[in-house]
């Protein structure tokens, strides 16, 4: 994997029509999500985050509007990197610390409110191959 910088607008994915936008950073060897609060995430799927995030109290926070941190981790700890076709060049799935996750850099349908600085498909699938070009080697 590369250890370069780099940092996109991307939605964290649960479900078939759960999403919360947020930055996923990779910078001095470290993968990092931060959420901006809990965009279109069920109460449920909010509920599913805090277990595998060990996290109590997080649901409450992003309900809140809270800009969190979901992991910070050394790329040591993610795996399974996957760029699947059907997302288009647009989104990916890892595992971080034998967690999955799913992103999109893609704005999903369901957001309720863009971000001012969402750029169009063709920026999202940029995104996707900057990342498909720093996690694996092809």
């Amino acid at each position: 994997m590369n250890t370069r910088h780099l940092q996109t607008l991307a939605w964290l994915i649960m479900g078939s029509t759960g999403s919360a936008a947020g930055v996923l950073g990779m910078e001095g060897g470290r993968l990092r999500f931060e959420a901006h609060g809990r965009g279109a995430l069920t109460m449920g799927q909010l509920r599913t985050l805090e277990q595998r995030t060990g996290r109590p109290g997080l649901a409450d926070m992003l309900t809140e509007g809270h800009t969190l941190v979901l992991f910070d981790v050394p790329l040591s700890q993610v795996g399974r990197v996957r760029f699947p076709w059907y997302y288009f060049g647009g989104g990916m799935k890892l595992e971080v610390s034998g967690v999955p996750y799913r992103f999109s850099f893609l704005q999903p349908q369901n957001t309720q409110a863009a971000p001012a600085h969402v750029a169009g498909i063709g920026a999202g699938r940029a995104g996707g191959r900057a990342w498909k070009s720093a996690l694996t080697s092809g």
